[in-house]
């Protein structure tokens, strides 16, 4: 049977260091190299937050309590 998944995306807009910057299009080269494939600030950023998100149990905790 297919099987469809749908993924809600929103766009945002921030502002981020130029070294920051400079560090992420490195790391998008870097990771694009060693995967062999194309990677995107997107893919990266998704990445970034969730591994934040996963890590800071201060903010899992007070997250189950927003729940």
């Amino acid at each position: 049977m297919l099987q469809i998944n749908r993924l809600n995306y929103v766009r945002i807009n921030t502002k981020i260091l130029d070294t920051t910057d400079r560090k992420l299009k490195r790391y998008l080269q870097f990771s694009g190299e060693q995967m062999d494939t194309k990677v995107t600030s997107d893919d990266v950023i998704e990445y970034a937050l969730n591994l934040l998100f996963e890590r800071d149990s201060a903010f899992k905790t007070w997250n189950k309590t927003r729940s």
